[in-house]
């Protein structure tokens, strides 16, 4: 974000783009002061105290950007890391999804609870990815417990609705998709990729809701991970199969051979989770076993990276 610039306003503020007001009184807490972070005021943040100062609210609402795959838990792991620079202690943390849903919207977010900050407060941040906005919101508190914190969560979350910030200014869920310069290197990896892209886009259309689709591509889902690499790895035995003449450097051929080792292993979904930070919605019928992983990585190194990207989905803007 940009430097601050402090809003005077007596009372009710409203963002001018989305026509959200920030209140003076936030379910019971007094805005202490209100800022923009761009000359146009697109991107704003307002803080809250309790009357004894024992307990912050802030919020924030800003633009997010190009709907691109993975931007919510860049968003998110970005805002925590600035969390986390501020405090000179160790620190302990969880980061889960979460979301809101209204009027048959869903929001995707991430939250975390911070502890051990140096005043010995309790720290909750959540980001929230709203179509063409992020909704960002930190509670710190040395008065309230776990769950006094999550209660105030929720009715803030009311208060603001994060859904709505989709109902006025929805995604087109028609992805497209960019190929990485790496996707290049070779006709297999090329079509590895288009296949692998393809899948994910399948798998969102069929498995997730068009207006939880509106806010942004679902890429949190652990399962639309699973799919896009099976299909990866599935294209090298189409190639075979059919006897087609695609090349393929060695390169190429050690990655696929890395990841039909991991899947084959049995490890897939443990190997994806612990890539992407353990960050990703898990469906409840799936037991994931990271102690058997670990052991098995002992003895068997992974090799690969999913921070190398070989493509990347977006969704355009209205």
């Amino acid at each position: 974000m940009g430097s601050p610039k402090a809003i005077v306003v007596p009372g009710v503020y409203t963002h001018s783009q989305t026509k959200k007001e920030f209140p003076k009184y936030l379910v019971g807490y007094k805005r202490h002061r209100i800022y923009a972070f761009d000359k146009i005021k697109s991107n704003i943040g307002a803080v809250y105290n309790s009357k004894k100062g024992k307990t912050t609210i802030s919020v924030y609402l800003y633009p997010a950007g190009e709907g691109s795959e993975d931007r919510l838990r860049n968003e998110y792991l970005s805002a925590f890391r600035e969390v986390v620079l501020v405090s000179l202690k160790g620190i302990t943390t969880n980061h889960v999804p979460t979301f809101y849903a209204k009027d048959g919207y869903k929001v995707n977010g991430i939250r975390t609870h911070i502890a051990g900050l140096e005043d010995r407060s309790r720290s909750y941040l959540s980001v929230f990815e709203c179509g063409k906005w992020f909704f960002k919101l930190r509670i710190t508190s040395a008065l309230l417990d776990t769950t006094e914190i999550i209660n105030l969560e929720r009715e803030i979350l009311n208060e603001f609705a994060p859904t709505d910030f989709v109902k006025q200014s929805p995604l087109i869920p028609e992805a497209t998709i960019y190929l990485a310069p790496a996707a290049r290197a070779d006709s297999l990896i090329a079509v590895a990729s288009m296949g692998s892209a393809f899948k994910k886009i399948q798998w969102a259309n069929e498995n997730v809701d068009s207006l939880e689709r509106a806010a942004g591509f679902p890429s949190l889902y652990l399962e639309l991970h699973v799919a896009s690499l099976t299909e990866f790895v599935r294209q090298e035995q189409v190639k075979q199969e059919i006897r087609q003449k695609w090349t393929m450097k060695p390169e190429t051929a050690e990655y696929l051979s890395e990841l039909n080792r991991i899947i084959a292993s049995g490890y897939l979904r443990e190997f994806i989770m612990d890539q992407y930070d353990r960050i990703m919605i898990v469906p409840e019928n799936v037991t994931l076993d990271f102690k058997s992983y670990r052991q098995w990585t002992l003895a068997q190194p992974v090799r690969i990276s999913l921070d190398e990207r070989f493509y990347v989905i977006s969704y355009a803007e209205e």
